[in-house]
């Protein structure tokens, strides 16, 4: 007999026990005949102490012949296979993956503690971070999510959202707060009271839109801001069943934090902004008076967009009694930014006292060098013009001018000359003696004085990008407005330069023009009507040529 002829074997139990016990995966063997366990393994035993040969097959291996399962069984994460072994016999395969479900439950916290951050730093609009704040918390920790801002003038403001509904928003009275369970205590920035001492059926009905059913529990976490709460974050659970666990909440109080420093940050830069705006609206150029017998015409532009003041100002105050001269004043503080701009804020300040005693531009000049050496804490001088604005006979302008450094005012006369009016001084704010020269100026009817800061001629661009606008570019480009209106003369000079620079970086750029009106035409002294000016002439000729038609 040969040795393939010989017939098998049948392996003995014990052999058949061994390689059972030697198995590292839990396996039970199972007769299908009475679903009774056979063989189970040491693994096997570990995960289900109950599960002994001779026995039952019994809970969570289902008895209804499934090829799978996956349950929870006393705390742990089961998964099963079933296999067929033989013809009278099933294997089940079992596999823990409690670690790994806990595993890919950590990384799913991770993941939206990460998105949270990155989508509440994303911006520094308070309205939107607790939109953002609500969307997160009511998508990833509760059925309902509520955000209340601290009170302000005895007011709320709240934040509510559900999934899958737009978000609504409202405001409370704060005697209302504390209808909520523990919101008193959140907005205070007490500790979070744990939710198993909440009872939900105290939550007012206000607290959840109707439709949503009985609240089963409830979270109130305060959102932690800078030196004080940023508000109160409640989180909501529907149905009898519902509760917070412990991760739960350690999750929450997690989101809650970064959520709390995102809207402290956008509350911070609110505040800072409505500070700027206020300061700004007292610091930016004013709006220029209606004059009797001139006209005036300004321009101010900050070297940065950001923040709308700068170094460069100009101010005109009109006088508070009959005969008093119209006061205009234009200067460049040493520096830009917030620090240029609150030494201009002193400036102005002082000439405006300076004119309520009706003092003379040079005098007004060496008061001001002597106050801004006294008050400065570190060097810092200012160089300016200062005038008085009078009418004089026959429709002429006076001016009394008085410069401290600053560039001399160009006169633009009728014929398109361009003049320089002879003034000149010393810086003001650095040395004790003050060494002004005064000029006086007339204008006549049609004639223009311009105040202009360094910022315009310093101007960099042109084909290079490097080249100053210069001082004889000004003077061609005032030259070429003979006859415009102040307004327009400012606005032309402003667009050259734009043009020069090309939308790159300058300084500082005021302008203050003063100009004599053009004398009135003989026709209405006469009560006709007005004589059309070349302009409106040239226009209306070209208005009756023949056109071509398609």
């Amino acid at each position: 007999m040969t040795a393939a002829s010989k017939p098998a074997v049948a392996p003995a139990p014990a052999l058949l026990t061994a390689v059972f016990e030697a198995a590292s995966e839990a396996m039970v063997l199972c007769a299908t005949a009475d679903d009774t366990v056979v063989l189970a393994n040491e693994a096997a035993r570990r995960l289900l102490p109950g599960m002994q040969p001779g026995g039952p097959v019994a809970a969570p291996l289902p008895a209804d012949g499934a090829d799978s399962f996956q349950t929870e069984h006393e705390g742990r994460r089961l998964y099963g296979m079933r296999r067929p072994v033989g013809d009278g016999h099933y294997a089940w395969y079992l596999r823990d993956r409690t670690e790994s479900a806990a595993l890919e439950l950590e990384r799913s916290r991770t993941a939206f503690l990460a998105e949270a951050g990155r989508r509440l730093s994303a911006s520094l609009h308070v309205r939107r971070c607790v939109r953002t704040t609500v969307e997160l918390a009511a998508a990833h920790l509760a059925d309902a999510a509520m955000v209340v801002l601290p009170p302000h003038r005895r007011h709320s403001e709240w934040v509510r959202l559900l999934p899958g509904l737009p978000a609504e928003e409202g405001t409370l009275r704060e005697p209302t707060l504390g209808e909520v369970p523990g919101l008193i205590e959140a907005l205070g920035g007490f500790p979070p009271i744990p939710s198993r001492w909440l009872d939900p059926a105290q939550a007012p009905a206000w607290l959840v839109p109707a439709g949503f059913g009985p609240v089963g529990a409830l979270l109130v976490i305060p959102l932690p801001g800078n030196a004080e709460p940023a508000g109160a974050l409640i989180l909501a659970r529907c149905g009898p069943a519902a509760v917070f666990s412990t991760e739960d909440e350690t999750l929450a109080r997690m989101f809650a934090a970064r959520a709390g420093a995102a809207i402290s940050a956008a509350m911070l830069y609110r505040e800072q902004v409505d500070t700027a705006a206020v300061l700004q609206a007292d610091l930016l150029p004013p709006e220029l008076p209606q004059t009797d017998g001139f006209e005036l015409s300004g321009s101010y532009q900050a070297s940065s967009d950001a923040l709308r003041i700068g170094g460069d100002f100009y101010d005109v105050f009109t006088p508070a009694g009959a005969g008093a001269d119209t006061v205009i004043a234009l200067g460049d503080v040493c520096g830009t930014g917030p620090e240029a701009a609150v030494l201009t804020g002193k400036v102005r300040q002082t000439l405006r006292a300076l004119c309520l005693v009706r003092t003379e531009p040079a005098a007004m000049l060496t008061v001001l060098n002597e106050a801004l050496l006294q008050s400065a804490r570190q060097p810092r001088f200012v160089t300016m013009v200062v005038g008085s604005v009078r009418r004089t006979d026959h429709g002429r302008v006076r001016l009394d001018l008085a410069s401290g450094g600053h560039p001399a005012p160009l006169v633009l006369r009728t014929d398109g000359r361009v003049e320089e009016v002879p003034t000149s001084g010393t810086l003001i704010g650095v040395l004790p003696r003050t060494v002004v020269r005064p000029a006086t100026v007339e204008l006549a009817p049609g004639e223009l004085c311009l105040l202009y800061s360094d910022g315009l001629t310093e101007a960099r661009g042109g084909p290079s990008g490097t080249e100053q606008f210069g001082e004889a570019r000004l003077h061609q480009a005032l030259a070429e407005c003979r006859g415009m209106a102040g307004a327009a003369t400012v606005d032309r000079i402003r667009q050259l330069v734009a043009d020069w620079v090309r939308g790159g970086n300058s300084d500082d750029i005021a302008m203050l023009a003063v100009r004599a009106p053009s004398r009135t035409p003989l026709s209405l002294r006469g009560g006709g009507a007005p004589t059309p000016s070349p302009y409106v002439v040239a226009a209306r000729r070209a208005d009756r040529r023949p056109r071509n038609r398609a």
